[in-house]
């Protein structure tokens, strides 16, 4: 059989090791050590050894933070066998206080609540001993897994600066059908690629802390990434029980489901399908390699209303189809051939969240594009006197940015939506607007440009017009577009009210 071996180094399109660490927050700790190692084993199995030496330097990193004070190891007892290897305390005098035996605990992880068949996972805790301002935890730990199939995705970054960052892949040299490719970009540097007898040995030095920041690109993008894969053999999907029939019929107990869900409108009636099983099956998100990247059949997850993103997915596909409609998954997405006016068009609907259906291969800019003219009737509320303040009204698919999350000082991109917003309200029997008019128009180039006019005419009428647009490529605004990005913003929020006195 064929064995199939790739390790995918992706790293950051922005600049972040050649900046200073985020101004978000102060170090609390920081990672001498961090050391991950698979090992591919001649029997089918596989060790993955985990290692990490820590060194707490404030009080929140002792008091504050589970992830420093304890260690969080999950596990699956079915396949796997975790051992620990080592556990103490180096406290700043240079003395050792191993960890006791009473400070490992097993625990059902809080990702398997409410799901039975997942409730024979674990997670141990160890709680950390003999903390103090300098002291350095040392953990080492190894699973051993009765499974070779391996997708591991290795952010190089934690919430504190690390020192030095390995990662170890071995694969036993009987194994040569495999691949090595390599994403070289910004920050590589901070990456050598050993060659010293490894199947692969990385290193990384000196990385700093990742942002504390709201509104963040995927971690993917920020920081270096390490993609391990191994496949003993290459299947749709894994399932360690055996091959389970996607296409076939859920269980009867669906038919019941999709009919209290129907409506004449398809695109309305495929929408509550795929709003039900986000709202009403739970999520049980824990790394697939602790099921050996097992998929339940749809019937099984319905019937046990939980499963992991990938179970739902397949279950919102099964509905769908269930219900009459012709459909597929694409890339996270359920795509659902709908009839309209005598024609077969092919929708995307998203399957981790409800936003609209778009049409498939639609250009981006049509989608984001919303254009509203309208006659409003005052609706203020009363805010003292005689004065009272309208809110106006807010769309679906509007951009949702808080002011108030973008701090003055940031050194992170932004992920953003693209939007081109445009509205122009009549609003009447208003009252008389207090303060001046409003008047802002300005274009920031390779960012956007926005326009809000607000002012009463001379019937007594509020007129009020407000364009936003923001084209950013990879709908990203980097650390240099910020400042005009966060006033534009600010702008778009602070003008969304008006005040009228009555009198």
């Amino acid at each position: 059989m064929n064995r199939i071996f790739r390790i995918l180094t992706a790293v950051v399109l922005f600049s972040v090791f050649s900046s200073p660490f985020s101004a978000s927050y102060a170090q609390d700790a920081e990672y001498n050590l961090i050391r991950r190692t698979y090992k591919i084993n001649n029997d089918g199995t596989m060790d993955i050894s985990y290692r990490k030496e820590i060194k707490l330097l404030r009080n929140r990193a002792i008091t504050a933070y589970a992830d420093k004070g304890e260690t969080f190891i999950l596990y699956n007892p079915t396949i796997d066998e975790l051992r620990i290897n080592e556990s103490y305390t180096i406290r700043k005098d240079g003395s050792r206080v191993q960890t006791p035996a009473n400070a490992f605990i097993d625990q059902l992880p809080s990702q398997c609540e409410n799901c039975g068949r997942y409730n024979g996972i674990r997670e141990r805790v160890v709680v950390h001993t003999a903390l103090e301002y300098d002291c350095i935890i040392v953990l080492d730990y190894t699973i051993h897994r009765k499974a070779s199939y391996l997708d591991e995705e290795i952010v190089l970054s934690e919430d504190c600066p690390v020192k030095k960052y390995e990662v170890i892949f071995d694969t036993p040299e009987s194994r040569d059908n495999y691949d090595i490719n390599f994403s070289e970009c910004a920050g590589s540097n901070k990456i050598k690629v050993l060659k010293d007898g490894h199947t692969y040995h990385c290193v990384a030095t000196n990385l700093p802390q990742n942002y504390n920041d709201s509104y963040l690109p995927y971690a993917k993008t920020l920081y270096p990434v390490v993609h391990l894969t191994f496949k003993p053999y290459v299947p749709d999907f894994v399932c360690g029980t055996g091959t389970v029939d996607f296409e076939a019929k859920i269980c009867s107990q669906a038919n019941y489901l999709i009919g209290e869900l129907h409506d004449n409108n398809q695109l309305t009636y495929v929408t509550n399908i795929r709003d039900y099983v986000i709202d009403h099956i739970r999520t049980t998100d824990f790394p697939m390699s602790l099921v050996g990247y097992e998929i339940s059949s749809p019937s099984e997850t319905f019937l046990s209303a939980c499963g992991t993103p990938a179970d739902k997915e397949w279950l919102m596909l099964a509905l769908i189809r269930e219900a009459g409609f012709k459909a597929y998954k694409e890339d996270g997405h359920i795509v659902v051939t709908i009839q309209e006016d005598g024609h077969n068009m092919d929708y995307t609907l998203s399957a981790t969240d409800k936003r609209p259906p778009r049409l498939k291969d639609a250009a981006i800019d049509e989608q984001r594009t919303i254009e509203i003219e309208q006659t409003l009737a005052w609706q203020g509320k009363n805010i003292g006197g005689n004065y009272t303040q309208m809110t106006l009204p807010t769309e679906r698919g509007s951009i949702s940015i808080d002011p108030a999350r973008l701090t003055s000082n940031r050194k992170a991109p932004v992920k953003v939506r693209n939007c081109n917003e445009k509205y122009h309200y009549t609003i009447q029997n208003a009252g008389t607007m207090v303060g001046k008019p409003v008047s802002i128009s300005r274009t920031v180039n390779g960012l956007g440009s926005i326009k809000i006019s607000i002012k009463q005419l001379g019937n007594g009428a509020i007129d009020v017009i407000r364009e936003l647009n923001i084209d950013v490529p990879d709908g990203i605004v980097t650390p240099k577009q910020y400042k005009a990005f966060r006033k534009m913003i600010q702008d778009w929020n602070q003008n969304k009210r008006i005040t009228t006195n009555a009198k």
